[in-house]
């Protein structure tokens, strides 16, 4: 009987120890280079709920892929408070649902989308404070990704992405 037992203990670690490495995360960071923005005034005049912030910048990854960035972000809020990710003290701020393609060519491409928030009169995020969107999904060799991009803008207008994908 408890050659039984520690034959079973033995074989469900292997599987526990199995279904962890089969799970094991992919990271792939991503420096972004400076972006080509284009603004579009929609709605009311000035800053308003549905301005839109259209982007394109190229990339490559730590080991020397190349691929381009392309995404919108949509304003959906506008309002006087803290902002939740700055800690700023109060005034105006935005949040932007992005949705954005990391398109690696014939490779294959992820979908990221998220809310992030702005300051009122930033076109692009404050320096050196991470935001987080999910993977949602992905092409070729990303097909069913899932997972989070960490993006971090850097002094130089320069982004970096760190993208998690799990199994």
């Amino acid at each position: 009987m408890m050659r039984t037992v520690s034959k079973a203990a033995i074989l469900a670690g292997i599987w526990v120890a199995a279904s962890l490495q089969a799970q094991a995360d992919r990271t792939i960071e991503i420096v972004q280079e400076l972006p080509d923005l284009s603004h579009v005034d929609l709605g009311a005049e000035g800053q308003s709920h549905g301005d839109l912030l259209a982007f394109e910048a190229p990339f490559r990854t730590e080991d020397g892929e190349t691929g381009i960035m392309s995404g919108m972000l949509v304003t959906v809020d506008l309002e006087t408070r803290r902002n939740v990710a700055t800690g700023d003290a109060n005034g105006v701020f935005h949040d932007r649902f992005a949705h954005i393609v990391v398109d690696f060519g014939g490779a294959g491409s992820l979908v990221v989308a998220g809310l992030s928030h702005y300051g009122a009169q930033a076109t692009e995020m404050t320096s050196d404070v991470p935001r987080l969107r999910a993977v949602i999904g992905g092409t070729g060799r990303f097909i069913g990704a899932r997972g989070q991009m960490s993006t971090l803008r850097k002094d130089t207008g320069h982004y970096l992405h760190t993208i998690t994908l799990v199994d």
